[in-house]
């Protein structure tokens, strides 16, 4: 049980108030977060690490976010260093001001894009080399054997034979688009990883207050991060992209984002085969939903 004495013992912290985030977060394998607060009233974020992570993955998102913190961006920076408890790591993080907008307006979208495009341009350049027990999204082979695609399979056949061997299917209709439209050869840069609208905060006054959750930062192609930031239902992302980077996208980066959906769709799938055997039973409601879209996309 979480408790303030707990966690001041365990970071060396004055914490004398803690609150969940949200409801689910104890008994969850991926991330959790609690507001803390000290003694002398500063709020920071407990955060327990998704049981995937290792001390030398969380390594490299400290590097980014200190690299963002000195070029002024307000991102959760480590206060405390992970440390392992209960089976878990967990650090302590700068909280971050504001809130996500409840419904993003197409101006909305456009600004996200041009958020994006200042952090990318100052995360190029960066090398810190791969990202332990990460993988390029287009690496279909190595995230599979990460995450034991085999076995989910497998599981999954046991129940739903039907779902099954069209997660197969999709697989291999990914894997072939990753070759025939080379998504490998995209040129690679530091990419948040879910650079979606709820991981943007902006004050009242609708100013940008800061990023959060780079939990998915690794190296990889810029279509990729448009992709996870849902530019499918946002083409206004590519708008204030285009306007503000000092290195707007290429054609090539441009064609990639239909076929991206594709790998998208069959790499939700595997996580959800992978949650499904740490859970015991699959969403089948939400595997056919992923099936369904990366059938119909091109």
């Amino acid at each position: 049980m979480l408790s303030p004495t707990l966690i001041s013992s365990t970071f060396d912290l004055d914490i004398n108030r803690i609150e969940p985030t949200r409801a689910g977060d104890e008994s969850s394998p991926g991330n959790g977060n609690w507001h803390v607060w000290t003694g002398a009233g500063d709020h920071h974020i407990l955060r327990r690490h998704h049981v995937l992570h290792t001390e030398d993955s969380l390594a490299y998102e400290t590097k980014v976010l200190d690299h963002l913190t000195d070029r002024g961006w307000c991102v959760p920076q480590r206060i405390a260093r992970p440390i392992q408890y209960d089976g878990r790591l967990w650090s302590v993080t700068r909280f971050v001001p504001g809130g996500p907008h409840s419904e993003e307006t197409a101006d909305q979208r456009t600004e996200r894009g041009s958020v994006l495009a200042r952090l990318h341009d100052d995360l190029r350049g960066l090398d810190f080399g791969t990202r332990p027990t990460f993988y390029e999204a287009c690496d279909l082979d190595g995230m599979g054997g990460f995450q034991d695609w085999d076995a989910g399979v497998e599981a999954l056949q046991s129940v739903r034979p039907d779902l099954a061997d069209r997660s197969e299917e999709l697989m291999d209709r990914a894997k072939r688009l990753v070759v025939e439209h080379r998504l490998r050869e995209l040129p690679k840069t530091i990419v948040h990883g879910d650079f979606a609208e709820w991981n943007l905060h902006f004050a009242d006054d609708g100013r940008l207050g800061g990023v959060i959750d780079f939990d998915l930062c690794h190296p990889d192609s810029r279509a990729w991060e448009f992709t996870i930031a849902r530019v499918y239902r946002s083409p206004e992302l590519v708008t204030g992209y285009q306007r503000t980077s000092a290195l707007p996208l290429s054609d090539s980066e441009l064609a990639a984002f239909g076929p991206l959906q594709v790998v998208f769709r069959a790499l939700s799938v595997m996580a959800a085969l992978w949650d499904g055997r740490q859970r015991g039973s699959f969403d089948e409601v939400y595997l056919e939903r992923q099936l369904s879209l990366g059938q119909v996309l091109t």
